[in-house]
């Protein structure tokens, strides 16, 4: 008797739950780092899901062995100059590399 008043008790909250308005999910910061110490921590687990599995920062491919390129951003922060080098498929590597060629050839062109 008790689990079945249980279930019914579970299953009526799960009714009204889902008659509530929708309400938007905003993209929230897992974590920010307030000290050195913070910030080692969360390079460590960036590192740890590095390790597991590596995907194309472009199109987030699966990629198999050593990545066939990596990309660039570089970006400052008050007196502080953050770079980052994410890994990036054949496919991927190849479009970047010859559009930035092709943008660097028409900027020598037109003088």
């Amino acid at each position: 008797m008790e689990v079945s008043r249980v279930i019914e008790s579970a299953v009526g909250t799960t009714v009204r739950n889902t008659a509530k308005p929708a309400v938007t999910n905003t993209p929230r910061p897992i974590a920010i780092a307030i000290d050195a110490v913070a910030e080692a921590a969360l390079r460590a687990r960036e590192t740890e899901k590095a390790a597991e599995e590596l995907r194309c920062d472009a199109c987030n491919e699966v990629i198999e062995g050593e990545p066939s390129g990596r990309g660039l951003y570089v970006w400052a922060r008050g007196d502080e100059v953050r770079r980052e080098e994410p890994p990036l498929c054949g496919c991927c590597a190849t479009a970047i590399g010859i559009t930035a060629l092709q943008a660097w050839s028409i900027e020598e062109e037109e003088g």
